[in-house]
């Protein structure tokens, strides 16, 4: 192999590593996925209208209802969240604006029932 192609293909495969490490942060949104790394945090988080828990579970039998997701904000303003299979219209009486452990926008449901939307936005 030539000496002078080494550090471009170097380059290419750092380029795709990387490339690959930002995909697999992507959060899925799928029920479970992604709770057990923060289960501590979602236990202390409240429904906003009603003062029940947003954290219903995280065990081995029960898979927690909380994750990190994907979430965008619509024309009408309101939150959309992905749910694993589905953007789910939230309703605004259950949308949180607190910064998370990782900054991006987390979700608790369970059948397409929102309990909890926290948006991930710094509140100052």
């Amino acid at each position: 192999m030539d000496a002078g192609r080494s550090p471009g293909w170097f380059v290419l495969a750092g380029a795709l590593l990387l490339g690959g490490g930002a995909a697999a942060q992507t959060p899925s949104g799928r029920h479970g996925d992604g709770h057990d790394r923060h289960h501590d945090w979602y236990q202390d988080l409240r429904q906003p209208d009603t003062g029940w828990s947003c954290c219903n579970g995280g065990t081995a039998e029960k898979p927690g209802d909380c994750r990190p997701t994907k979430a965008f904000r619509g024309e009408d303003g309101r939150y959309r969240a992905w749910d694993g299979h589905d953007w789910l219209v939230v309703p605004n009486a259950k949308v949180l604006r607190l910064p998370t452990p990782d900054r991006g926008p987390h979700l608790c449901e369970m059948g397409g029932l929102v309990f909890c939307f926290i948006t991930g936005e710094p509140t100052s």
